[in-house]
């Protein structure tokens, strides 16, 4: 697949490592009060050895979608606030990635078809599916598009995608997919595996096409990108681990990242301060998710030694 942007011709390659095993990682839950700017005691509603991921919260406010791998690859799971209880949603020999509630009912996720390969198979193989409320795929939504490693709806008519090919120039490219005639619109050369959107139907991104700048930006078609805030860097004595790469967009238009055991929130205009610390958790904090009243945070801890019992 060639695209352009601005002039230069964007070329897709194999990912240099393939099906490499994920991280040992859990997820956490915690209540979120944005108007006292306090977070409440996380609680491990995974706890267990392997890797549980991706969280996305359902827009009834009855729970939320996660990923885990549990005896293959990864199947999407529902966890349930009423019950505590978590069910699987999928049982696939494909693997399943980033389930993302949809407003008509059921979810959309990445799916490998070929979960097993190395390399150029394995990413050849990942496509954004959709699937019914019982986790039955459906269809892909683009049939033509291979290499999705991220998504985010922007409305029901357009996804902002980012197709990976680690060792090309750029790495990570964000576009712009439209359902209808499956056209993919360039925004950005080299973007995060953190996306989302606003209220305005802007796409929201890490842009690293600077390597030592990285920034949280916002782009839409036919519009220069805009920074909303730079990437707080890491301080003295902090590994890589602690690198900022994943954020949300809270209700009141602040911003919240994680970066290695804090959340960081900027408020529009003003810079990163610490929300929370939570060295407790056991590990560096990676993906988020907020609820659609902000009232509930989920967190992904990347495990730092053994798992919790």
């Amino acid at each position: 697949m060639v695209l352009s942007y601005a002039g230069r011709m964007w070329l897709f390659v194999p990912l240099a490592l393939g099906a490499e095993a994920p991280p040992d990682s859990d997820i956490f839950l915690a209540e979120l009060d944005l108007a006292a700017g306090k977070v409440g005691v996380p609680v491990n509603i995974t706890n267990r050895a392997g890797y549980d991921n991706q969280p996305a919260f359902l827009a009834d406010g009855t729970g939320l979608l996660y990923v885990a791998d549990v005896n293959g690859p990864t199947d999407v799971f529902r966890y349930t606030f009423a019950t505590g209880a978590s069910t699987r949603v999928t049982r696939t020999p494909e693997a399943e990635f980033s389930p993302t509630p949809l407003a008509g009912g059921g979810f959309s996720a990445i799916r490998v078809s070929a979960p097993d390969a190395e390399a150029e198979p394995y990413t050849e193989s990942q496509m954004l599916w959709r699937y019914d409320d019982a986790g039955t795929a459906v269809s892909a939504v683009f049939p033509a598009v291979r290499r999705v490693g991220y998504h985010a709806w922007v409305d029901a008519s357009h996804v902002a995608l980012v197709l990976v090919g680690p060792g090309a120039e750029p790495p990570h490219a964000l576009v712009l997919a439209d359902v209808a005639t499956g056209a993919l619109t360039p925004l950005a050369p080299d973007a995060g595996r953190s996306l989302g959107t606003d209220p305005g139907g802007d796409v929201l991104f890490v842009d690293k096409s600077v390597a030592d700048a990285w920034a949280v930006s916002s782009a839409r078609p036919g519009s220069r990108t805009l920074i909303r805030a730079q990437v707080p860097r890491n301080a003295p004595g902090e590994g890589d681990d602690a690198r900022s790469e994943d954020f949300r967009l809270l209700p009141d238009g602040s911003l919240l990242m994680a970066h290695g055991s804090r959340l960081l929130r900027a408020r529009p205009g003003a810079t990163w301060e610490t929300l929370a610390d939570l060295p407790g958790v056991g590990g560096a904090i990676k993906r988020l998710a907020v609820s659609p009243d902000g009232k509930r945070l989920a967190m992904v801890v990347q495990r730092a030694g053994p798992p919790a019992k």
